[in-house]
């Protein structure tokens, strides 16, 4: 039985940083109380400060792994509630152009394919099982007080509004801001006069258009899942089609600023004629008109460097959205959520017999975070930095990288191993770092020479 290192945990934010992380909390707090500004649904439903939870996610299979270490059988429950198995890359056409089709190899990977508003519920759901965790709705939380001087800053409470009531408080041993934008943290150091975390950005001002429609009867493919990629820097589209619960297809198209509005079913299909290739438009030829296109926008991915910091005060950490914010088309946001997630119920669990075991806690999180967001980042950002208008510092050695991308694409179409590596990075089951190992780069180089 795990042993209870406070009487309290307050998590700000019910996404899926939040949950998950109230889920890793529940076996070291006698209480957990969620604090979320959105009327939290009963149903599976979107959440109004959430609209970009009605555009195609995924649930990598290192974010599945990562919910099933704090929720045993996590993907049994999400795959009864309706999410669909998908065989990574056995299911998934990945178009790439100007590289040979993805061979479609069964190694074994699986991931769950669902709309968000559904991984949600059955991540609340596992949430409140555990007995002690309660999740307060419409909830607005102002400020984290502190006790002890400002340079030696305990947390103390959590004040927060319920509609027009007076504020309320949280007595808190540890506070998790898992809010999206992290305000709440960067707030609470300010007040204190202590250093704000360094920050890197990536402006890529991308905005997305999603259609939602029914699967078409009797339709024969040979996969499940659809990328088509972009063609930098002559074509900026790309999009993705995954299935989802209903027998429904999500369908996104991301866009950097040249399609215009797309605002109709027409107008939505004539954007993925423009696409590199026509496999989204011949699939969606003959599905149904859906009800409306939804629209999203994202400006910049940002990495808030809470690790580099000296210290923190104790009793608070930062997750999710707050400490990092992904460009959301590489679906990497959940799932690196979740496994940060994971990481904190590692660090409690370690630092159990610790003379002050939050504070081991919190130093093993800011030890080790890094290493989890380092590979999403990465890709992301190597992806993004192709195209001539993303602002952001490009790192010196960015023409090499792109070389190295190009020799890797064309080394997968050959090589099981190197496109076995290359799957198990991109969905953050082993990090960056094992596409720069000798024995991965031989086979690269030794691929590209026999071409």
């Amino acid at each position: 039985m795990s042993r209870k290192l406070g009487r309290r945990a307050v998590v700000v934010g019910a996404g899926i940083g939040g949950l998950s992380a109230a889920g890793a909390l529940a076996k070291y707090f006698d209480q957990v109380d969620i604090l979320e500004r959105d009327h939290t649904p009963l149903s599976v439903e979107t959440r109004l400060g959430t609209p970009q939870d009605r555009h195609a996610h995924a649930l990598l299979a290192g974010g599945l792994q990562a919910l099933n270490d704090i929720y045993p059988n996590f993907d049994r429950d999400l795959a009864a509630a309706g999410a669909v198995a998908v065989n990574v890359p056995a299911d998934v056409r990945y178009e790439t152009p100007g590289f040979s089709e993805r061979p479609q190899r069964d190694f074994g990977i699986a991931m769950l394919s669902a709309s968000r508003p559904l991984i949600e519920s059955v991540l609340r759901r596992r949430t409140l099982a555990a007995g002690n965790v309660a999740l307060w709705s419409n909830c607005r939380v102002t400020e984290i007080q502190q006790r002890g001087s400002s340079a030696a800053a305990i947390v103390q409470t959590v004040q927060f509004n319920i509609g027009a009531e007076s504020a309320r408080t949280l007595k808190a041993d540890l506070v998790i801001d898992a809010t999206g934008r992290g305000a709440l943290a960067l707030g609470f150091l300010r007040t204190l006069g202590w250093e704000q975390p360094p920050e890197t950005r990536i402006g890529v001002d991308i905005s997305y258009a999603t259609a939602v429609t029914p699967i078409p009867a009797n339709l024969a493919l040979g996969w499940k899942l659809a990328l088509t990629l972009p063609d930098p820097p002559s074509q900026p589209l790309n999009a993705v089609l995954l299935p989802a619960e209903g027998d429904r297809w999500m369908v996104s198209i991301a866009d950097r600023g040249t399609a215009g509005w797309i605002d109709d079913w027409n107008s939505f299909l004539d954007a993925l004629g423009r696409l590199s290739s026509t496999t989204l438009r011949d699939a969606l030829q003959h599905a149904q008109s859906p009800p409306a296109i939804h629209h999203y926008r994202f400006t910049a991915s940002t990495w808030k460097h809470y690790e580099r910091l000296p210290r923190l005060p104790r009793g608070i950490i930062p997750l999710g959205d707050a400490f990092c914010r992904f460009n959301p088309i590489y679906g990497q946001g959940m799932s690196a959520a979740a496994q940060q997630s994971r990481l904190l119920q590692t660090a409690l669990a370690n630092a159990a017999n610790e003379l002050d075991p939050l504070v081991a806690a919190q130093a093993s999180v800011m030890s080790a975070v890094g290493s989890i967001l380092q590979t999403p980042w990465t890709m992301a950002a190597n992806s993004d930095y192709e195209f001539p208008q993303t602002q952001g510092t490009r790192p010196d050695n960015f023409a090499k990288a792109r070389g190295s991308q190009e020799a890797l694409f064309r080394a997968i179409a050959s090589d099981a191993i190197v496109h076995r590596a290359f799957v198990e990075v991109s969905h953050l089951l082993q990090p960056y770092s094992l596409l720069r190992t000798p024995a991965i780069r031989e086979r690269i180089e030794a691929a590209v020479a026999m071409r």
